[in-house]
């Protein structure tokens, strides 16, 4: 195992655009907070944008496949990936991380920040003293990032089977809650 900042994964490190924009009814989705679900995009509450303000806030990064977002607050550290051939810009609170896929794998990445060792450099960031917590770039470029030794390719399809599980075994249960009678 090797301990790397988080800065020397990606090949960049981007914050949001600081402003509100007039949101739309269509459009291409903005990826706000509450979409950042489990390492995925939940977009059942999706908000919108037109052509000219996608450009607008992707001025400084295109979000692409691989990608990962990261909230900076309200909460803090949650993650997601960008999934393939999915065109979207971010809203306020949120990071992109443009990830170095040769040295590391983005979907590996985005596992370890969300394991305990790194959330509990997320919270301990938390230097605002307010009731928001609120994470720096400066800090967030600064957490140690573990990076298992050996075929990261094989590490990632484990967690990746691992966590296709996990939301069979979710949806499955959602499914009962609707039918309690077959349970019984």
């Amino acid at each position: 195992m090797k301990i790397y900042r988080l800065e020397e994964l990606c090949k960049d490190i981007i914050d949001c655009p600081h402003i509100t924009p007039e949101w739309k009814k269509s459009g291409i989705p903005v990826i706000r907070n509450f979409n950042l679900d489990n390492g995925h995009l939940n977009l059942s509450e999706a908000y919108f944008v037109d052509e000219e303000t996608y450009y607008k806030r992707t001025s400084r990064a295109i979000p692409e496949e691989g990608d990962i977002i990261i909230s900076r607050e309200a909460p803090m550290g949650v993650v997601a990936i960008i999934p393939p051939n999915f065109k979207c810009c971010l809203g306020q609170r949120l990071v992109l991380l443009k990830v170095d896929k040769y040295k590391c794998n983005p979907y590996l990445l985005l596992y370890l920040l969300m394991s305990d060792y790194v959330q509990t450099q997320f919270k301990r960031a938390n230097s605002t003293g307010s009731i928001v917590s609120n994470l720096c770039i400066s800090d967030l470029k600064n957490i140690k990032v573990p990076i298992p030794e050996g075929n990261q390719k094989e590490i990632t399809n484990l967690l990746q089977k691992i966590d296709k599980k996990i939301e069979n075994n979710n949806a499955i249960n959602n499914n009962l809650q609707h039918y309690p009678s077959m349970i019984a």
